[in-house]
């Protein structure tokens, strides 16, 4: 009997410390607005020169730890989404990587998100042993995973200037 009061007494405590902390049985609010300023700004240009050295070492795993775990690449080969599939695409590309350089020429700020343009220039080793120069646009869409880093959500490649 007296461990039924006890339970009772435990069950009565949670219901009202629930119902004291409204909060808690709301669903969270939207993220934060991402502050304005260089600040802000170098960070997301390191963490784009930490992608793009990966991408030149094409370190699969590295790639993909980039993303967040819902990301998505658009790519001329198409869309991947998620870590795993972006894991795997680098991991199975057949042309080796040999230097990949992206520079910045425009971020703007978008409630949680920072938006990325610039331009990226690559050079591959085919198959064959012929080697190859890409260049194009990207656009990357950053947002700040649990910890503060930041995530690409979206990157976005297109070939040609």
């Amino acid at each position: 009997m007296k461990q039924i009061a006890r339970l009772v007494a435990v069950v009565v405590m949670a219901m009202t410390a629930a119902g004291c902390i409204p909060q808690l049985m709301e669903p969270p609010g939207p993220p934060p607005p991402i502050p304005y300023g260089a600040a802000t700004e170098r960070q997301v240009e390191k963490a784009l020169q930490r992608y793009s050295a990966m991408i030149a070492t094409m370190d699969a795993a590295g790639v993909a730890s980039m993303y967040a775990p819902d990301g998505v690449w658009e790519r001329q080969a198409g869309m991947i989404q998620g870590r795993d599939a972006i894991r795997n695409a680098v991991a199975s590309l057949p042309a080796r990587v040999l230097s990949n350089t992206m520079t910045t020429s425009s971020m703007s700020y978008n409630g949680p998100t920072v938006i990325q343009s610039g331009e990226f220039i690559q050079s591959a080793r085919l198959p064959d042993g012929k080697v190859v120069a890409a260049q194009g646009r990207f656009e990357a869409t950053w947002i700040r995973g649990p910890d503060g880093e930041w995530w690409i959500h979206r990157m976005v490649t297109r070939p040609g200037k």
